[in-house]
């Protein structure tokens, strides 16, 4: 599905349950001179198209939580919470 997976550290990025990952999903757990993190991505969440998830912290998507196309995640989200925007945004 034309995903990357951050290739310096494969077990950083943690997928659990009944995850939906669509196309063209990015994964980066460091970034130039940055330290590495982990992510995870709690049972049931749906990440949507192109979106990209960037740790620069120890980042958690919980549980059911969605994140909408096009997305930039820089921060943890709640479970049951929906995200979007560049940079994510919470909505009500």
């Amino acid at each position: 599905m034309k995903c990357y997976f951050d290739d310096l550290d494969p077990p950083m990025t943690i997928i659990r349950n009944n995850v939906t990952i669509s196309y063209g999903v990015y994964f980066a757990c460091h970034g130039r001179k940055q330290p590495q993190h982990h992510i995870e991505i709690c049972d049931g969440a749906y990440l949507g198209m192109k979106s990209v998830i960037v740790a620069r912290q120890d980042l958690v998507i919980g549980e059911n939580a969605v994140v909408g196309a096009m997305t930039l995640v820089n921060k943890s989200v709640s479970s049951g919470k929906t995200v979007v925007g560049v940079p994510c945004r919470e909505l009500p």
